[in-house]
């Protein structure tokens, strides 16, 4: 039966084969047909939904959409096939301006345009042989908040891992330290600083400047901040220990004896400052608070370490006393 309805259909030649003249005429009167059917279904007269986008203007500078509002109206129509079909090609490729000055308040932060406003413009985008029925929603509505501008603090995140012997001298910091934030007020009011996404840098041996761009961050795309870019100072230096035998000393005119009456203190200390740390700007105290002479030993607190150098050990960290007579 295939082989049958195969030569019905084709022609073999030469190991060829191609459609046989009585397939060919069938295939062509069936593409005819169906083109005489669509031309006369596309002369009929229908009644459809067309969509025209839309663009929006002139909305109030205090405030902003906190919303997508829609991107098409849609109309109904009336017309023969070959002008819906035409219509709808030429308004893909054209768009209707809505005013939002024009927007009504409907209730707090909501507005809205009857879609009426819009017919003498839709009139004027349709072809004179399309008849018009009506716009099927009656309003276009969006969402708003007010618009605010603060001044902000900026937080850099930075995740470093140094090179041996270097490491953090001083706070990171940003140039500018503020910036200027504007956009919706339900948005500004949750927000106490503005901070970096986390910049991550490895096997770090000399200071860096990082320039960052808020424009990139998405977690702020609804905001405006300016400056847009800032520049992220990270100090680093390389680092070497420091250590000083210091005086025992204590806070209160009370005769003690202490054992020992020296302790070693011991710091990290980059080399560009190396030479600004000294044994005088150094004390080594016990706080003779109530109670002490129950204890057996005291717990020393190393005072006046300047803020460039870190403390890393006391040796010992408590000493022993007597109280003199």
């Amino acid at each position: 039966m295939k082989n049958k309805i195969k030569n019905l259909i084709f022609d073999s030649n030469k190991g060829k084969i191609k459609l046989n003249e009585r397939a060919s005429i069938f295939f062509f009167c069936l593409l005819l047909a169906t083109f005489f059917w669509f031309l006369s279904s596309l002369s009929k007269q229908y009644t459809t939904n067309l969509t025209i986008p839309i663009e929006y203007t002139s909305f109030n500078k205090d405030f902003i959409l906190v919303e997508d509002p829609v991107e098409y109206v849609e109309i109904q129509v009336s017309g023969n096939g070959f002008e819906l079909l035409g219509e709808q090609m030429s308004l893909n490729r054209n768009s209707i301006t809505v005013n939002l000055s024009e927007a009504m308040r409907l209730g707090k932060n909501r507005f809205g345009i009857p879609t009426s406003k819009l017919k003498n413009e839709i009139y004027e985008y349709l072809d004179k042989d399309i008849r018009f029925e009506r716009i099927t929603s009656d309003s276009i509505l969006f969402k708003t908040d007010k618009r605010v501008i603060r001044e902000l603090k900026v937080i850099p995140k930075v995740d470093l891992s140094f090179e041996s012997s270097y490491n953090l001298m001083g706070e990171i910091s940003s140039n500018p330290n503020y910036v200027e934030v504007s956009g919706p007020q339900g948005e500004l009011d949750s927000l106490q600083f503005i901070s970096t996404e986390v910049i991550t840098r490895s096997d770090v041996n000399d200071s860096l400047n990082i320039t960052y761009s808020f424009a990139k961050d998405q977690r702020y795309q609804s905001l405006d901040i300016v400056p847009d870019e800032i520049s992220i100072l990270v100090p680093v230096d390389k680092f070497t220990e420091k250590s000083f035998e210091v005086p025992v000393t204590w806070n209160k005119d009370i005769s003690i004896r202490t054992f020992p009456n020296k302790v070693k203190v011991v710091f990290l200390v980059p080399l560009s400052n190396y030479e600004q740390l000294t044994e005088r700007d150094i004390e080594a105290k016990v706080n003779l608070e109530k109670g002490y002479e129950k204890k057996k030993r005291l717990k020393i607190t190393v005072e006046g370490v300047p803020s460039f150098a870190k403390l890393l050990r006391t040796e010992p960290e408590k000493i022993e006393f007597i109280i003199k007579k």
